[in-house]
Parts: structure tokens; C-alpha cells; sequence
């Protein structure tokens, strides 16, 4: 037993050096780290996110805990290893029914399916993956026109995505509430309309504030220490992306498209959560 223990001690100290190694994929717009900066679109670097537990986790039972331990599955969680991968690896493949879940080694494939979604965003959080590359991974390459998003919004591809972006938006969030100046667009630019469209979508169905979209979306003047200076009227309507911040305002509520047209209302949004605010 001793022997054991040190093995998975040894076991585990280099796959978590091993994993924070790794160089990051991708580039410009940075998720939350203590040592690593937050570059916007326009190169304007900005203070770090808090570097807590972004990806939700669940509390884990004694049994739970003495899986994380079996040295064959953590190394599996680390690499990303698919869900055949290890059924072929516990000697499950070809099982089915109740020849299935009564063999020994189950629990052990059923801890690892549990936890390896989890894995995998904890994984792209910590290299500051952005959304496209959240995209990416999950093979939605040639998924480039909004058209086509009809073909993978119920996959469970397309949930691990949105979690993800979630993910990223809470913790916007959370830099706005602690008065830091956000990147000066968080929102991914990459190669694909469908992204940008899907991550609009996701952000209007989270009901976050149009004063949060602005921010997300870069639609603000030039980054002032104290305020966010928010867009309004024809400097709005003007900018590049001006048509996925009215597919925000459409998904989250037509009414609020009227805001369009408001006077300017106070442009200090820092803080402002999501209940119900419009501006």
C-alpha cells in the first residue's frame, strides 16, 4: 500500500505539471489568470480574471474521492482519453445491459465519464482558450454560415460550447463588479459568422444586461480609468458588429430594441448584474 500511495503521488504531481506546460492554443483574448494579461482586439492589454474555480464542480463522496486516486483514471481524465478509449482500456467493450454495469471495473468507467467534461473545460480555461477555440474543439469548423446552426444546436457538442461561453461571461462579470477595465472586445473574432451568431444567441439567452452586450461586444469609447463609456445613437449604430447587438436585443426581448433611441443614460455600468436591467 505505501508503494501505491507513492506511485500515485508521483503519478499525479507530474501530470499536473505536465498539463500546466502545455502551451496555450490560440490567441488574443485571454481568460482569467493571476500571472496572464487580457488582450482585446485591440491589443490593449488588461488586468488578470480571478483565477477560482471557473468550471463548476461537484462535491465528491468518499467513493468519488477513492476513484480520483486510481492513478489510471486520473491520467486518463488528464489526457482526454474518449469514452471507448477507456471502455476498450477496462476491458468493457462489447459489454451491454447488465453484463455491463455488474462488472467490476463500471464504477471506475462511469467516474470517468462523470468527471470528463469537467476535465476538458478546466483544461481550456486554464490555457485561455477563447470561444472559437472552445468551437473548434468541438468540430464545428465548417459550421461557418448562421445558417447552418440548426444542424448542431441539440448535440452534445453544442452544450459543452455554451457552458463554456458561460463560463467566460460570469467571469466578465466578476472583473467588471471588481472595477477592472474589461478587454476592449470579449466577444471571439474568429473566421466564422455561425460562432459569433451562437455566442450572441447564448449570451441574450443567459439574460445578460444590453449594458453588459455593449461591453462584450467592444461597443464603447475609448477606455477611460474611472467609467465605461458606453455607445449610443449613431456612434452605435455605426460600429462593425452593430447587427449582432440587435441580434442580442432580438433574442433577449423586442421591447428593449427601443433603447436604440434613448437619451444616454448614466455609462458607469460597472457592477451591473443581470436582474432585469436593460441599460
Amino acid at each position: 500500500m505505501p508503494c501505491q500511495a507513492l506511485l500515485v503521488a508521483i503519478f499525479s504531481f507530474f501530470a499536473s505539471t505536465g498539463a500546466e506546460n502545455e502551451p496555450a492554443k490560440g490567441s488574443t483574448l485571454a481568460l482569467p489568470l493571476p500571472s496572464r494579461s487580457i488582450v482585446g482586439r485591440d491589443g490593449a492589454p488588461g488586468r488578470s480574471l480571478r483565477a477560482g474555480n471557473a468550471i463548476d464542480t461537484e462535491d465528491e463522496s468518499t467513493e468519488d474521492r477513492a476513484f480520483l486516486t486510481n492513478v489510471k483514471v486520473r491520467w486518463w481524465l488528464e489526457a482526454e482519453k474518449s469514452d471507448d478509449y477507456v471502455k476498450k482500456a477496462l476491458k468493457l467493450d462489447g459489454l451491454k445491459g447488465e453484463a455491463l454495469t455488474t462488472n467490476k471495473n463500471y464504477k471506475a468507467f462511469r467516474y470517468f465519464v462523470k468527471k470528463a467534461e469537467g476535465y476538458r473545460l478546466s483544461k481550456w480555461y486554464r490555457h485561455e482558450y477563447n470561444t472559437y477555440q472552445a468551437w473548434k474543439e468541438m468540430g464545428f469548423v465548417k459550421i461557418t454560415k448562421a445558417s447552418d446552426l440548426g444542424k448542431i444546436r441539440n448535440t452534445d457538442q453544442f452544450r459543452v460550447y455554451k457552458r463554456y461561453v458561460n463560463t467566460l461571461d460570469s467571469q466578465l462579470l466578476w472583473r467588471l463588479e471588481q472595477g477592472m477595465n474589461p478587454p476592449a472586445v470579449f466577444v471571439t473574432r474568429g473566421p466564422s459568422e455561425a460562432e459569433l451568431t451562437a455566442r450572441t444567441e447564448i449570451m441574450a439567452e443567459a439574460g445578460r444586461s444590453v449594458a453588459y452586450a455593449k461591453v462584450a461586444l467592444g461597443m464603447r469609447e475609448a477606455p477611460h480609468p474611472n467609467k465605461l463609456k458606453l455607445l449610443y445613437g449613431p456612434a452605435l449604430e455605426a460600429h462593425e458588429d452593430f447587427k449582432f447587438f440587435k441580434l442580442f436585443l432580438k433574442n433577449k426581448a423586442p421591447a428593449i430594441q427601443g433603447e436604440l433611441r434613448f437619451s444616454r443614460p448614466s455609462t458607469d455600468c460597472r457592477g451591473a448584474r443581470q436582474k432585469g436591467k436593460t441599460s
